[in-house]
């Protein structure tokens, strides 16, 4: 039985900052995020199709749009899991693998 599913997940990267919300139009704490959306087959070989930073407040979600490379190289590596960046490559490089041995099993030396 094969899973095929789909989701979207938000990751805190980093301490809260104080701004001015002008949709609570106070103080509020923004913390800093990484909103992704993500696709999987059989929950192991996921794929990730929207990635993005944000800094949103903590009572709203109002916030901004952070430029992704920039906070690539701050955090120094992406909080997203393995099987979630790589999971694709995986899969077909299993699939070329059993592609390989059957063609090796029927078709010997």
């Amino acid at each position: 039985m094969f899973m095929i599913g789909r989701g979207e997940r938000v990751v805190q990267v980093g301490p809260a900052e104080t701004h001015h919300c002008p949709r609570c139009e106070e103080d509020k704490d923004f913390i800093p995020q990484l909103r992704y959306s993500y696709g999987q087959f059989d929950l192991l070989f996921g794929f990730v199709y929207d990635k993005r930073y944000q800094l949103a407040c903590s009572q709203c979600q109002h916030g901004w749009k952070l430029e992704t490379n920039v906070m690539e190289q701050a955090l120094g590596r992406v909080p997203i899991p393995f099987h979630l960046r790589y999971g694709l490559f995986v899969a077909i490089a299993c699939a070329a693998a059993l592609v390989w041995a059957a063609h090796a099993y029927r078709h010997p030396g």
